[in-house]
């Protein structure tokens, strides 16, 4: 018991002897006098509490703070929330009566109320803070607990005798502040400066294993890197030294199995004896739900995730479909938080609901406006939840509802898909870098061979990669499933380079993952409008790649990817290896030297185009026209897909045809 924190309470208080017909004083289990901490003046005040109260009360002390850690009774004394008299009166005359018992001087003076509460028993709860000249004690407080009749049962304490210091500090807060935070950055070499947020300093009076000390606390949040923490640093008030520094992220991990049959890792928290699916260890709260087969959301029937273990998750129908869809729920956060420091979904840190097994058989996933939904699959699909680029794709509806809020119909709708499918591609290989599997959308999720959308060569997902192909039907919402695939095919060759399979413009170079992730959020963020078409998005993307430090070449590669799908007019401009430093012109009558040419279909060079490079100026151009082309169909006879016709073919009725409550695929 002692390894505890407590001593063992085995025997009768001094004075009160087994119960017999002549005993003054009820029976009660309590520690004695010589042991730890324990003095005459406790002795004589427990002793007054037994007798008038009429009660055999369980004291419990404190190990190293030598106070009553917990005292209860049985509930048969007399109510004290009678007549009106609140929990924080009678708790604070309660305590005043017996302070020695405590060690206290003065029960008024050094308890301060913090809130009080009825629970669905009718039991009061009331909990105080301890203060010290009117300075809170870290970590020191004292509550206690009334029956539905009003007596008192029970009183739980952390309380710290014998404070006497003074409470003026020395140094200010500010001063404090950049000693926590030194503190952290000498203790974790590998955290990011820019990405600590801290505090203000509070002033407590420090007492946990240490001589009461005034100190400045911090709370530091270092949640989004490689080893996510939230320190609360403690610094002394008077000399600047650190007092103490611990890690308050209070989620656990949990294990689950998800539907591909892999082990994920993943936060949840407690919930009585048991756990949830709740993570609030990235300062935002990703709940993670279940229909249980019905149409239902949080609110409306679906219930959080629940396990009595850390190591066994939804192991029913659709098994492992919310690990999945809690566990890529957090890596979308990480990747928003991370790469373009946007705070959840929304931008201001609101929660990310993830609801799995929505309805029966269900072949699709969609976002509602408030929170994601994942069918458990049926005949085309797995659970949904089980490919990280859908979950991505559908969150990142949510931030294009909050940011461009790109009209869901026609070329805005298509542009819309598309902006998803794309950050589906970014986020996915920001988790699992694969330069030639991530440019499909869904391949693991497929019952049968294929995707359901292809980058690279769009009609493998019976999409069009050209404007000359651009479809128009007055089907899914004017062929926002299908048209994407023009867009779709922009991002690709703008970040890979490579070959239209339509028009076989070759884009020779890519810009490369880094520069592309950032252009399109820019472009979504700052310069889409509700109802952006392709050309608009096209200039669009121009214009941030400009904001965001594209060097001219770079910008070219972005300008002839768009030609490349005809949704701008004329001939792509000559490009360069961004990866490739310029070299300078070579003297009157010598040749400069020439790099290797990397295979333009696929425009795989070889290197990662990481850092800018000083470009010499492009030959003029020609002015650009950016009307688009439309034609009367998409042109999939000469797809090289093979085995993905009926997969593809349902795409549009599946994925968009019947959402009629803002369902988004």
């Amino acid at each position: 018991m002692r390894k505890l924190g407590f001593v063992a309470l085995a025997i009768v208080a001094a004075g009160c002897s087994a119960e017999t017909a002549g005993s003054t004083a009820p029976t009660a289990t309590a520690p004695g006098l010589g042991d730890p901490g324990v003095t005459s003046a406790q002795l004589r005040a427990y002793e007054s509490l037994q007798l008038e109260t009429a009660q055999a009360w369980t004291w419990m002390q404190h190990e190293s703070l030598r106070t009553p850690m917990h005292l209860s009774a049985p509930r048969t004394g007399k109510p004290l929330l009678v007549g009106g008299v609140s929990a924080e009166k009678a708790t604070v005359a309660f305590v005043g009566q017996y302070k020695a018992l405590f060690k206290m001087r003065d029960a008024q003076a050094e308890l301060s109320f913090a809130k009080s509460e009825v629970d669905q028993l009718a039991m009061t709860h009331v909990r105080f803070q301890q203060v010290h000249r009117g300075i809170p004690v870290a970590g020191a407080e004292l509550a206690a607990h009334y029956d539905a009749a009003g007596r008192i049962t029970s009183i739980d304490a952390n309380y710290v005798s014998g404070i006497d210091i003074d409470v003026d500090p020395t140094i200010t807060a500010t001063v404090g502040q950049a000693a926590a935070k030194a503190d952290i950055l000498a203790a974790m070499s590998a955290v990011d400066e820019s990405k600590l947020e801290m505090s203000e300093g509070k002033l407590v009076v420090y007492a946990q294993d240490h001589a009461p000390t005034l100190a400045y606390e911090y709370c530091t949040r270092a949640v989004f890197g490689d080893h996510p923490a939230i320190w609360v640093t403690t610094v002394d008030a008077r000399t600047g030294e650190i007092v103490d520094r611990y890690n308050n992220l209070q989620t656990v991990e949990g294990t689950g199995m998800g539907v591909l049959g892999d082990a994920k890792k993943f936060q949840v928290s407690t919930a009585g004896a048991g756990y949830v699916m709740t993570d609030g260890s990235r300062g935002v709260a990703i709940n993670t739900y279940s229909a249980k087969g019905q149409e239902v959301g949080p609110g409306q029937g679906a219930t959080v995730v629940t396990s009595t273990t850390l190591t066994s998750w939804d192991t029913g129908t659709g098994a492992g479909a919310a690990v999945d869809a809690h566990t890529y729920a957090g890596v979308v956060f990480d990747y928003y938080k991370k790469v373009h420091a946007r705070n959840a979904i929304d931008g201001a840190g609101g929660a990310m609901l993830s609801t799995a097994h929505f309805g029966q058989a269900y072949d699709n996933a969609f976002w509602d406006g408030d929170g994601m939904s994942y069918g458990d699959g049926g005949q085309l699909f797995k659970p949904l939840s089980a490919g990280l680029d859908v979950v991505a794709h559908e969150f990142t509806h949510g931030v294009t509802e909050k940011t461009s809020a790109l009209v869901y119909k026609a070329q805005s709708g298509a542009l819309n898909e598309s902006v998803s499918d794309i950050f589906g591609v970014f986020i996915e290989h920001s988790f699992r870098p694969d330069a030639v599997k991530n440019w499909t959308m869904g391949e693991n999720i497929a019952l049968q061979a294929g995707s359901l959308r292809d980058f690279k060569t769009p009609a493998n997902g019976q999409q069009p990669a050209a404007m000359s192909q651009y479809v128009n039907t007055q089907q899914d919402e004017g062929g926002v499933h299908t048209n994407s695939g023009i867009p779709n095919n922009a991002a690709y060759l703008m970040t890979m380079g490579g070959t239209n399979p339509a028009t076989k413009t070759v884009v020779k170079f890519g810009i490369g993952w880094e520069r592309a992730e950032k252009l399109w959020y820019r472009a979504n963020t700052k310069y889409f409008l509700a109802t952006t078409n392709f050309a608009q998005a096209a200039q669009a993307t121009m214009s941030a790649a400009k904001d965001v430090g594209l060097t001219a070449n770079e910008q070219n590669i972005v300008d002839c990817a768009w030609k490349a799908t005809g949704v701008v007019q004329g001939a792509c401009s000559p490009l360069t290896d961004p990866a490739v430093p310029t070299i300078p012109s070579a003297p009157t009558g010598e040749e400069p030297s020439k790099t290797p040419t990397p295979d333009p279909t696929t425009g795989d060079n070889g290197t990662d185009p990481s850092t800018d490079q000083t470009e010499t100026p492009a030959p003029a151009k020609k002015k650009k026209t950016l009307a688009p082309q439309p034609s009367g169909g998409c042109n999939v006879g000469s797809s090289s897909s093979t085995g993905v016709g009926p997969l593809a073919g349902l795409l549009a009725v599946v994925l968009g045809l019947a959402l009629s409550r803002r369902k988004r695929s």
